[in-house]
């Protein structure tokens, strides 16, 4: 194979309002922006606003990630591909290695898998040899700390990249905590119970019983909207809570929130954090994961104990009462994404590890370039 990037397949399951996903895309983006022909297949994109897909080429294939279907819809992919194959293969949900390693193999290609918290991590268990595996990319020293020994990954090699994200002038965005108008609190990701929007929700409450006069924001859907909701209701939040789901501009929500809250249980890193950092936005996480070795707690941001509703409640009001402090620690928060986790960064890192998987593959043909977006095969 000639050691030359062309043309990059990126796999994935459903793309939703969650970090992984947004880093997906903005994955594709920046691919195409570099000038290599980048395919992202998925399986559903329902719901996400358009602007979030803007600059992808986009493959909406149902059914290649259920395990019967799936062979009948990945031979199909196969002829679809086969006279422009990819030069990488880059797998973004583990879960989908049967699928990947079968058209690695069918299409002589090497594959990259990305691991985007813990619970994939310590899911990613070989149970035989996958010689198409070549690496293996982790978004924080946490989650790769998680990868299973096991003798079939001894030859794969093991990265660690930081989720890089875009950081907009500071000229163009309004600082936090405007006086004029009641503090928004937000949230944001996928509503499930390891994210922990109940004790956020428990958190608002016990700022509100304070005395003070905010908005709540939730943005994302999921399994506990229902009960988040009803447990709103319970602590006489409703008037002042809105949900907005998948289909809102990530930039939009997270400009109109003073203060972003990450009160997961357990994390990756939190891309959906370092959106709201880079636009200047304070930030209170839990102690979990990856987040520890990117908030350096009362510098550029707060960090809170997980699951615990009145130290993160406690720390709203700490910044509610003092904003000019809530402002500085939101300049050094971007300034950290500015340095750390720029888009630019990431992008150079991913491409080196391309070259270095495709350095190492044996020359076998070129092939044609990729053309056109399409809503379902290649042509």
């Amino acid at each position: 194979m000639a050691n030359t990037l062309q043309r990059i397949l990126l796999l994935d399951a459903e793309l939703s309002f969650r970090g992984s996903s947004l880093l997906t895309l903005r994955l594709a983006r920046g691919l195409e922006k570099r000038e290599l022909d980048t395919a992202l297949v998925c399986t559903s994109c329902e719901g996400l606003d358009e602007s979030l897909l803007q600059g992808v080429r986009l493959h909406e294939i149902r059914g290649y990630n259920f395990p019967v279907w799936g062979h009948v819809v990945l031979r199909t992919l196969y002829r679809d591909m086969k006279e422009q194959r990819p030069d990488i293969i880059h797998l973004q949900d583990p879960r989908l290695l049967p699928q990947g390693a079968r058209l690695a193999k069918k299409l002589h290609r090497p594959l990259i898998v990305s691991l985007g918290d813990q619970s994939e991590a310590a899911a990613f268990v070989l149970k035989s040899p996958t010689p198409e595996l070549k690496a293996i990319i982790s978004v924080s020293e946490s989650v790769q700390q998680q990868i299973p020994d096991s003798p079939f990954l001894a030859d794969v090699a093991k990265r660690v990249i930081l989720p890089g994200v875009a950081v907009p002038d500071v000229s163009t965005v309004d600082l936090p905590l405007d006086d004029d108008r009641p503090p928004v609190i937000g949230m944001a990701g996928p509503l499930e119970i390891v994210k922990g929007a109940a004790f956020f929700l428990r958190a608002c409450h016990r700022v509100v019983e304070a005395g003070h006069n905010i908005r709540i924001v939730i943005a994302g859907s999921g399994p506990e909207e229902r009960s988040l909701r009803q447990l709103a209701s319970s602590l006489e939040l409703s008037r002042r809570l809105t949900f907005v789901d998948g289909g809102v501009s990530m930039t939009g929500y997270l400009s109109a929130t003073d203060i972003f809250c990450l009160p997961s249980l357990q994390q990756g890193l939190g891309v959906v954090m370092l959106e709201a950092m880079a636009l200047g936005r304070p930030v209170i996480a839990s102690g979990v994961g990856g987040v520890v070795s990117v908030i350096e707690n009362n510098v550029n941001g707060l960090i809170v104990p997980p699951s615990d509703s009145r130290s993160l409640g406690d720390r709203i009001m700490e910044l509610l009462n003092d904003r000019e402090r809530a402002r500085a620690i939101a300049a050094a928060g971007q300034q950290l994404v500015r340095d750390r986790f720029n888009e630019t960064r990431m992008l150079d890192e991913i491409l080196q590890v391309y070259h270095e998987v495709q350095a190492k593959m044996p020359a076998t043909f070129e092939a044609t370039p990729i053309v056109g977006r399409t809503s379902g095969t290649w042509h």
